[in-house]
């Protein structure tokens, strides 16, 4: 094991293995969990309860014949502890992952020190691509990496403890690791939502904008959740969507806190960083008719970014 913990603070990885876990994931989760291998990349993907309501949401990425499955710690032991109320009488196993991981971005000299120590393997050029190392008895051992959304390129790095902590102080020797806030900063930026405890049975997923990311596929077969969802697809649009702006705010606020239009409840935060002093960039969610009235969180304005 590691001196030190090697992960992304606030993240924790759930792994599913076993001979039925594609079929197993394939009726749980929004996306087409065969176009991780299909399309050699991963996927983000919404887990739903029979209402439609989001409870997680995923990053999911296959590499060594496994899946596995990124979601926020506040959450994992449950959503782990419900995945495996449904294994039944399937091949598949649910736990919570002990490989290591960790991030950095693209045009840093941590991603030259890396590419040192990748070597000449094929390395990850396009959004959601991963790229397993070959050579599993390198001195690396068990390595795959995927590029992620974000400014210049993420990358997220996962493999095995005892060869990872060699690894990240080597890359990270000369320059700081990404902390949970930055992970958090490029998720939004990048307008990628998520499920904490505070938003859990809240949103069905277009209201997050997971239909606009690839995050559902509407051409797979049953999930749970999967009929309102596609109702809302086929037989109306959705009423609510999320937005990304930002807000000046003195006073504290945290995520599932009301926004309002006219003293009126209109919609809630879904995810915020604080960028600079009293300046926070926000996720939020809200009913559409709204989007073009003064909205207030708290005793402050929201500044919403430009609409496309």
């Amino acid at each position: 094991m590691p001196n030190h913990e090697i992960k992304i603070p606030g993240l924790d990885v759930i792994i599913v293995r076993g001979n039925d876990a594609e079929n197993f994931l394939q009726g749980q989760i929004t996306n087409d969990i065969k176009l991780i291998e299909k399309e050699n990349k991963a996927i983000y993907a919404g887990y739903c309860n029979p209402k439609g309501r989001l409870i997680a949401f995923f990053l999911v990425i296959k590499v060594w014949g496994n899946y596995f499955l990124f979601c926020p710690s506040s959450i994992s032991d449950e959503i782990s502890t419900k995945l495996s109320m449904f294994v039944l009488r399937s091949q598949v196993s649910i736990e919570t992952s002990e490989l290591s991981y960790f991030s950095f971005y693209g045009g840093t000299k941590a991603e030259e020190e890396f590419k040192n120590i990748w070597g000449d393997v094929p390395y990850p050029t396009n959004i959601m691509e991963t790229v397993q190392h070959p050579n599993e008895q390198n001195t690396t051992g068990l390595l795959s990496i995927t590029k992620l959304p974000g400014e210049n390129g993420r990358f997220l790095v996962l493999g095995e403890d005892e060869n990872m902590e060699m690894l990240y102080d080597e890359i990270f020797q000369n320059t700081d690791s990404p902390d949970e806030k930055s992970w958090n900063a490029s998720d939004i930026e990048a307008k990628i939502p998520n499920i904490f405890k505070e938003t859990q049975d809240k949103f069905i997923p277009q209201s997050l904008n997971l239909d606009l990311i690839d995050a559902i596929n509407f051409k797979k077969g049953c999930y749970t959740g999967q009929e309102i969802v596609a109702r809302t697809h086929y037989l109306g649009k959705p009423k609510r969507r999320m937005y990304l702006g930002g807000i000046n705010s003195p006073e504290p606020f945290k995520i599932g806190d009301e926004i309002t239009a006219n003293g009126e409840k209109v919609g809630q935060i879904i995810n915020f960083y604080n960028k600079d002093n009293d300046f926070y960039r926000i996720l939020f969610e809200i009913r559409i008719e709204k989007i073009n009235l003064e909205l207030i969180l708290g005793k402050n304005k929201i500044i919403i970014d430009q609409i496309n």
